[in-house]
């Protein structure tokens, strides 16, 4: 369950509550108007005779009706209960993961372990070469046995080939077991013929985990890239990553800080009408060894949208996200 949902569910449950409290100031109220009725029906003598009571039958229902609402009322808060208690236990099961990772994943031993797995469950994964901020993708391959390297498959684009052997670094980026991991490696070698060969990467010191968004997030086409403009600041444009309704990620030759806004940007391209906003940088990736053009990337959350400008993006998101589970299943059967 999402952190929006606990809420809604806790809402619910106070009108079920609300609406419970007052069935059974209703049904009270019916009591008392048929104990009037009964009295005016039947005189005096007779109410003082009955006590002022129901006659039995009408008694009876009014208790299992009273029974009804309450046993209603205890379900819903073992529900609500539940609930909660299953949200706290993997909140606990996530916070023990991402604990071990933090603790585990630093040393040669837990990261060759943890690359074995990977390469067993044949990972895909994403490359970012030197400067470049187009996203190329492979997929593991096998862990040399013996030897200090990772084997992966060859990249697509299949530019990507010929900048990966030139290539200073590497940043690989995948998706394991529903945590996303990434971490920075180099080019050695090339094993195998130009018919069927394989990419040979140094292996990482140590492997960093990336918490998970929120929201989907959108990567450009390479045909059709999408950029960052600041409308009001002398800064260059920059190439856009990945964008979401809550924010997107840029490369980009300038320097910025973490936490700086950037209060007037359009964001522009990959078939979507220029989006007017506001932006606050939340992180920074460095590339501290490359000194060449979008050496620096950037995390940014959108603030503040112009008028009409959400729906725009949400329109544009939503039909990538059609088009990608379109193309994933088709590709799957």
């Amino acid at each position: 369950m999402t952190k929006s949902g606990t809420p809604f569910l806790l809402s619910v449950a106070a009108l079920l509550l609300a609406g419970l409290f007052v069935s059974a100031a209703s049904a009270a109220d019916t009591k008392e108007e048929r104990v009037r009725k009964f009295q005016t029906s039947l005189g005096e003598q007779v109410v003082r005779d009955s006590g002022g009571e129901l006659p039995g039958e009408e008694k009876r229902a009014v208790l299992v009706r009273a029974g009804a609402m309450a046993a209603a009322g205890v379900a819903l808060l073992v529900i609500v209960s539940v609930l909660l208690s299953r949200r706290r236990a993997r909140k606990t099961e996530r916070d023990n993961t991402l604990r071990y990772l933090t603790e585990n994943l630093l040393t040669p031993e837990a990261v060759r372990d943890h690359l074995q797995r990977v390469t067993d469950a044949r990972t895909p994964m994403y490359l970012w070469i030197d400067d470049h901020f187009i996203k190329f993708s492979s997929q593991a391959d096998e862990l040399a046995a013996g030897e200090e390297g990772l084997r992966v498959l060859p990249v697509t684009p299949a530019t990507g080939n010929d900048m990966l052997r030139k290539s200073l670094r590497v940043r690989i980026e995948y998706l394991y077991q529903k945590v996303p991991y990434h971490f920075e490696t180099r080019w050695k070698s090339e094993q195998g013929d130009r018919g069927s060969f394989s990419h040979f990467l140094s292996l990482p010191e140590s492997i960093r985990f990336i918490q998970r968004r929120d929201h989907y997030r959108v990567e450009p086409s390479l045909g059709s890239p999408i950029v960052f403009r600041a409308v009001s600041r002398d800064l260059p444009e920059m190439g856009v990553l990945d964008i979401g309704m809550g924010g997107f990620s840029v490369a980009t030759s300038a320097r910025l800080r973490a936490g700086e806004e950037i209060a007037a940007c359009r964001i522009e391209g990959g078939g979507m009408l220029p989006l007017e906003v506001s932006a606050r940088c939340v992180y920074e990736f460095t590339f501290p060894e490359n000194t060449s053009k979008h050496r620096y990337r950037y995390g940014f959350v959108i603030t503040r949208f112009a008028e009409g400008n959400s729906k725009r993006l949400s329109r544009f998101i939503a039909n990538r996200q059609l088009s990608d589970l379109s193309r994933r299943k088709a590709m799957e059967s």
